[in-house]
């Protein structure tokens, strides 16, 4: 008798266990597919082209003219 209970619960607690893991793996698809798009979301955001055109319009930012360019030595003690 107890041993027919134990073969009942395992067989329940390997079902358990079975549908978590299901739920687990559908919601880890769920998040890469949502890493995906956050991806390429950032790539987009992020492109050079698009920085420059949003500094030049929302921040009025420019290119600085030879005038107000610094050259600056790093000496080898600085380098890495």
């Amino acid at each position: 008798m107890v041993c027919a209970l134990a073969v009942v619960y395992t067989s329940y607690a390997n079902r358990q266990l079975a549908q978590q893991w299901q739920t687990l793996g559908d919601e880890y698809a769920d998040l890469q597919e949502e890493y995906g798009r956050l991806m390429l979301e950032y790539s987009t955001l992020a492109a050079p082209s698009r920085v420059e055109v949003m500094a030049r319009q929302k921040l009025n930012m420019q290119f600085p003219d030879k005038l107000n360019t610094r050259v600056i030595e790093i000496h080898d003690y600085l380098k890495p």
